[in-house]
């Protein structure tokens, strides 16, 4: 196991992060939100807010797991804070120098996969990630990776506006502890807004900052009413009853755009606290308006942002609907009429145009069997497995009749083993079943009819159903990518087909949270797996 080694500038990181006072904070439902939020998105068991203190990383918000901290010494948010502006991807901790042997991967937690969003602030400093784990080996797409950036920035944005409550709030306090000087305090230079407004609601003092935001000086505001600065209709709607509540004795808090004569319209935290005398008596108001406008555009950008990550969703289900009907009504016609042609009028044509024909009638029939496989391929996203424990024997049967064909062409000695129960979705465990039985008839010597094997097996990640063949096999330089799009080792003149079929399967072992296995050796055959846990991620235990 490899501890991180510590940043150049620890020791100016760790004095920032305990600026912010939120170790050992109780649970807020802000940061709450956030994990719960990663763990949807990235479809992980387990989400975390994680700060790296100096011997420890503590948890501010978590889900999926109970423990509160762990030693720095094993964190995997140690190593991703090294990088403050890339998320760290481990998809299998096991094949991974700096965590295979940390006990993390051991125990209750199974640790596999991980992925980290530094928390940077705006110095720089990486003070912790938000981060998701799973049990299970997987990968991490482009679009739920930059949603860990997102969430990331906003847990700056909510430490710095923690931050700034706080010292607000002791702020507050201290005023109110020094009630008897506060028109002498209010002269103090500040950012904040102050104004001491007394029982009538007339304007007793003002500070600079107060009329550098309202563009005037204190003579157009000390004795006038608050209804004559806001005017009547904001007075009477918005103002008035704050004003009552406050002095009755509560103190109230808001937020307001308030539309400055020199500044413009600004987000405002206003607060209204009460002064009160020595018997308890509230006799008069200071007000404090902090300007939030730049922490307010910050959170409408992640709105937006959302936003934008729900429209890519409509977008791509507008794009299943073109593949399913508008691109599939062409591709049909090409098909029905070269099917006509050939059944009809393919005497009448000549050699060269019996050729063409052919080519024509085979482009057809490939691009709808590319357009079926775009099809399923895409509508997975989102889709939640309707798992069952299902008859595997039966299954299989299933398959082998619609290859029934294929396997007679060839010739193909197919053989089971005694299959176990599987836990699973039937539908997407065929279209695996398919693609891999389907795959081994193709692959195979010419010379000789494809021998088969189909086999159920306990492994430690649960139960893998597995194809063997004895075909042609696969280059082990070309393994390592043979479950991605469009990925082909021949060409079409000689194996028909997309190059989709195994990505489709890889996706549908991710949405079961297990995975696609392969041992292949060149010449000699290959051994196609899919791995299924024992429970689905999203069901229940």
């Amino acid at each position: 196991m490899h501890s991180a080694p510590l940043p150049d500038t620890e020791a100016q990181r760790l004095a920032k992060l305990h600026s912010y006072g939120v170790l050992d904070t109780l649970p807020q439902t802000a940061f709450n939100d956030i994990v719960a939020l990663a763990s949807s998105i990235c479809g992980t068991p387990v989400a975390l807010i994680s700060l790296i203190d100096r011997d420890r990383q503590w948890f501010k918000a978590k889900t999926g797991i109970d423990v509160e901290q762990t030693g720095r010494d094993i964190a995997f948010c140690a190593h991703a804070i090294l990088q403050p502006q890339q998320v760290m991807v481990v998809e299998d901790a096991r094949q991974d120098e700096r965590f295979r042997d940390n006990p993390l991967l051991e125990g209750e937690l199974g640790l596999r996969f991980y992925a980290g969003a530094p928390i940077v602030t705006d110095d720089g400093h990486a003070l912790g990630t938000v981060c998701v784990i799973d049990t299970q080996p997987r990968q991490l797409s482009p679009a739920a990776e930059e949603s860990l950036r997102i969430l990331s920035r906003l847990v700056v944005n909510l430490l710095e506006h923690e931050k700034e409550r706080h010292a607000e709030e002791a702020r507050q306090r201290e005023e109110a502890r020094r009630a008897r000087d506060v028109l002498m305090a209010m002269a103090v230079s500040t950012l904040d807004l102050i104004a001491y407004i007394d029982r009538d609601e007339r304007y007793q003092a003002v500070n600079q900052t107060w009329l550098t935001y309202w563009g005037c000086d204190e003579s157009k505001v000390i004795g006038m009413h608050v209804r004559d600065r806001v005017g009547p209709a904001v007075y009477e709607n918005e103002i008035a009853p704050l004003i009552r509540r406050a002095l009755s004795g509560e103190l109230v808090r808001y937020q307001h755009l308030v539309r400055f004569h020199a500044r413009g319209p600004r987000f405002m935290e206003i607060s209204l606290m009460p002064d009160t005398d020595a018997s308890g008596t509230v006799r008069g108001l200071i007000l404090r308006s902090h300007d939030i406008h730049l922490q307010h555009e910050r959170e409408q950008e992640l709105k937006e942002a959302l936003s934008a990550l729900e429209q890519r969703t409509l977008e791509q289900q507008r794009f299943i609907q073109v593949l399913s009907h508008d691109l599939r009504e062409p591709v049909n016609a090409v098909r029905n009429f070269s099917t006509l042609l050939t059944t009809d009028h393919l005497q009448e044509l000549s050699a060269p145009a019996q050729r063409y024909l052919g080519f024509v009638t085979k482009g057809g029939e490939r691009m709808s069997r590319m357009l079926d496989d775009l099809t399923d391929l895409l509508q997975l996203d989102g889709y939640t497995p309707k798992v069952v424990d299902m008859d595997t024997r039966a299954l299989v049967s299933q398959v082998m009749e619609e290859l029934h064909e294929a396997i007679e062409q060839s010739g193909a000695l197919i053989t089971t083993s005694p299959l176990d129960t599987l836990r699973a979705d039937p539908a997407l465990l065929r279209i695996v079943l398919f693609n891999y039985i389907g795959n081994a008839l193709k692959f195979r010597h010419q010379d000789r009819p494809p021998q088969i094997h189909i086999e159920t097996v306990p492994v430690d990640d649960g139960m893998e159903l597995s194809v063997t063949d004895h075909g042609l096999g696969i280059p082990e330089d070309q393994q390592a990518g043979i479950f991605d799009m469009f990925r082909r080792l021949h060409t079409r003149q000689r194996f028909d087909g997309a190059g989709l079929g195994l990505s489709l399967c890889r996706r549908i072992a991710q949405l079961h949270g297990g995975r696609v296995t392969l041992h292949s050796t060149l010449g000699r055959g290959s051994r196609f797996g899919i791995v299924l846990p024992p429970t689905v991620p999203g069901e229940p235990a």
